[in-house]
């Protein structure tokens, strides 16, 4: 199976180029860019603003950076699977817009968060949907299932080049 994590936090501010530092509270955005190509945007929180995304905003989540998760490396694949853990939380909020590959994008995340025990499957999946509850917050989540084909993952993975690792 893949292992897939979110890419690190950005050095610098996307939208001002302003250097993020440790104690900076920071807002992640992904998003569909004009190409259908998933991308994503780390900036300061204060500055996000939706009409800058050169897209259509899927998911994003907002984080205080860490004073030294360069230094120690399970500090850094912590950060990278919370990221991962917020990215999923954030395509079921209400408030977010959906793209057509997010239901894809949800599975994907749903199975590599199931493996790392972050999510738990509920029951058997019933009707195209799979139930999952987040473990630390016990909130339930209906996943769509679809046949991930070699084909679908390879498109997927693709578009999803500059969000994970």
């Amino acid at each position: 199976m893949l292992d897939w994590q979110i890419k690190p936090l950005s050095k610098k501010s996307a939208i001002s180029g302003r250097d993020i530092a440790p104690g900076d509270s920071v807002v992640c955005a992904v998003f569909v860019d004009a190409l259908g190509n998933l991308d994503r945007l780390d900036c300061h929180a204060d500055e996000f603003d939706p009409s800058k995304v050169n897209g259509k905003i899927i998911g994003r989540w907002e984080r205080t950076v860490s004073a030294n998760p360069e230094e120690d490396e399970r500090a850094a694949r912590r950060m990278a699977l919370s990221s991962s853990e917020d990215f999923f939380v954030s395509l079921f909020d209400d408030s977010g817009v959906r793209a057509d590959e997010s239901d894809v994008i949800k599975q994907m995340l749903a199975l590599l968060l199931e493996r790392k025990r972050i999510l738990r499957p509920v029951g058997r999946p019933s009707g195209g949907i799979q139930k999952y509850v987040q473990m630390s917050t016990k909130r339930e989540f209906d996943v769509p299932q679809r046949n991930l084909d070699a084909e679908l993952i390879a498109k997927i993975q693709t578009q999803l080049g500059n969000i994970i690792i």
